[in-house]
């Protein structure tokens, strides 16, 4: 939890705390450093780039990012504004729960379409078939369902329907 909630705070920072605020554009786990006290620190900045206005999205040229990482919208309309990031910080989160990989949903999907396809295959389905099982530990259930239900609202097909990256870390902090 508290490497999700390192990240969480400079991803925050990123879109929050800066003027103008900026996108990174490459959140990934490999991007997520790990200092000797284990705080984790968001690294790579290559890609990122400033905004006009937080919340507006603004045409780019080119698509940038890593499979399995990237927003769906992204990709199709080459437009873009920091929900592309909330989407990443979703995939690492469900990276941290199911123990896949980002581009390992099987197939054709990535991640986040395999747990979302999962989500919905049974309405009655546990979420607790969804995590690692080297992490289903009963004392940190809620917490772990907690961080599974986030990344699934953070990787919905919707960016206006995302949280904001405050709202993300506020969810962790509880």
């Amino acid at each position: 939890m508290s490497i999700a909630i390192d990240a969480a705070r400079g991803l925050c920072y990123m879109h929050h705390g800066c003027s103008p605020p900026i996108a990174h554009r490459d959140v990934k786990s490999s991007n997520i450093l790990l200092d000797p006290e284990f705080k984790a620190k968001i690294a790579d900045f290559g890609l990122a780039r400033t905004l006009l206005k937080a919340g507006d999205p603004e045409s780019v040229s080119a698509v940038v990012g890593s499979f399995g990482y990237i927003a769906p919208e992204f990709g199709s309309s080459k437009k873009m504004n920091e929900k592309v990031d909330v989407y990443s910080f979703g995939v690492v989160l469900l990276e941290l729960v199911t123990g896949r990989r980002a581009n390992g949903g099987g197939g054709y999907e990535n991640l986040a379409q395999w747990a979302w396809r999962q989500f919905h295959q049974d309405e009655d389905i546990h979420l607790t078939n969804l995590i690692d099982a080297g992490i289903r530990d009963a004392a940190h259930s809620r917490e772990v369902q907690l961080v599974l239900k986030l990344g699934l609202i953070c990787t919905g097909t919707n960016p206006s329907s995302r949280p904001s990256m405050k709202q993300v870390l506020q969810v962790l902090q509880r």
